[in-house]
């Protein structure tokens, strides 16, 4: 019988033109690692100024990135909050969860469609491939996870956990996440520190990255050592690669039920 093995997700947000010269020395850092398999999430037109398929270098350097092994992910459009907050929850998600980024937070479903589309036009026209989409801050209502199945993508996730959007099923993933936000300081990573051994337990973990984390350097070294602690008993894997082992572990029970 398939068995989900021990994996972690090493990811890195934000990728965008602005911010390639930082994600480029954390991918650098990550190899030396031993991480040469990550998750990289890319925001298609950053802010509304940074639209990658106008910028050839950039495609060409994910793509190289993609031949390599790493994976491409759909991380919103823009990455700008838009919209205004409909109910009390919604409010206090946009006040605590992010810095004003939730941009699938408070859509309704037509305009989510709408950036979901653009956005895997603007990814196609890099070359890029994209199976799995992941809204800034996490933060995405119903209407958009009915969007992002309507239009094919495979999976999505949360601060705990991995969806599987083709068949409802989620897994249990959680994380270690490093910036920005309220805790983007000396304290957050010290709180990580306290739970990587908890999140280190788990079959399935993750950690979060975000090109800024590359500016610190002793902080940066202090979650070097909590990567190093997970790639003892996890293999570094990409999100789809995760998937995968999860529906054929999947597949494979409900063979065995058969029989």
């Amino acid at each position: 019988m398939v068995t989900a093995a021990r994996q972690v997700v090493v990811s890195v947000h934000d990728v965008a033109p602005p911010h390639e010269d930082r994600v480029r020395r954390m991918l650098a850092l990550l190899t030396g690692l031993g991480v040469t398999r990550r998750s990289l999430l890319v925001i298609p037109d950053y802010q509304g100024r940074s639209p990658i398929d106008q910028d050839e270098r950039f495609c060409d350097w994910m793509r190289q990135r993609q031949d390599e092994g790493d994976e491409i992910v759909l991380h919103g459009y823009e990455h700008i909050g838009v919209g205004e907050p409909r109910n009390a929850r919604e409010r206090f998600r946009r006040r605590w969860f992010t810095k004003g980024e939730g941009e699938f937070l408070s859509l309704e479903y037509e305009e989510a469609h709408d950036r979901l589309t653009r956005g895997l036009a603007m990814m196609s026209r890099a070359g890029l491939s994209v199976y799995g989409f992941i809204a800034p801050a996490w933060l995405i209502n119903e209407d958009g996870l009915r969007a992002a199945r309507r239009l094919g993508l495979q999976y999505t996730n949360s601060y705990a956990t991995l969806a599987d959007l083709s068949n409802d099923r989620s897994y249990l993933a959680p994380s270690l996440v490093f910036g920005p936000g309220h805790l983007d300081e000396d304290i957050g990573v010290a709180l990580q520190e306290r739970v990587c051994g908890l999140v280190a337990m788990y079959p399935l973990a993750r950690v979060v990255l975000h090109p800024p984390c590359i500016d610190h350097p002793r902080r940066m070294s202090r979650i070097a050592a909590m990567i190093e602690r997970l790639t003892r008993a996890h293999t570094p894997v990409t999100y789809f690669e995760m998937l995968a082992t999860l529906r054929a572990a999947q597949l494979d029970r409900a063979y065995h039920c058969a029989q």
